[in-house]
């Protein structure tokens, strides 16, 4: 009985920390689907000497917020371009709806054609890099 006990605090103290590693893990799709984006507009850049915001016009199915999928085979993660003119754009991805990843703690990632890269947290603070612990 103290056995079974003994593994029932160490598993309740361990799935917090495997699932918060789960979620880390899934950052690397919004950090590949935001490359990807920015691979479309270098491509629509050489055809049209200008970027785009609309997405549509990059192969995605909508304007706005696109599910993305990065590396998984299913999606987590949405990205849209949230401004783009004739010499730059900015990427950002968020978390999906109804995934668990909106519980990280990482609520956005922004990519630009300079090729910063930042994160925001959920306590709104934006942070350089992709390298979120």
């Amino acid at each position: 009985m103290i056995v079974v006990a003994v593994v029932g605090v160490i598993a309740a103290l361990a799935y917090p920390s495997y699932v918060d590693s789960v979620r880390k893990g899934k950052r690397s799709d919004a950090q590949s689907a935001l490359m990807e984006v920015a691979q479309k507009e270098e491509t629509y850049y050489a055809r049209n000497a200008t970027y785009t915001a609309d997405m549509r016009l990059l192969g995605y199915a909508n304007q706005n917020w696109n599910n993305v999928k990065g590396g998984s085979s299913k999606v987590y993660y949405q990205a849209k371009v949230s401004a783009a003119d004739a010499n730059h754009y900015i990427l950002l991805a968020r978390p999906k709806a109804g995934t668990d990843q909106v519980n990280d703690t990482v609520v956005r990632f922004r990519l630009d054609s300079s090729g910063k890269r930042d994160y925001k947290t959920s306590d709104n603070t934006w942070h350089l890099g992709w390298n979120a612990h």
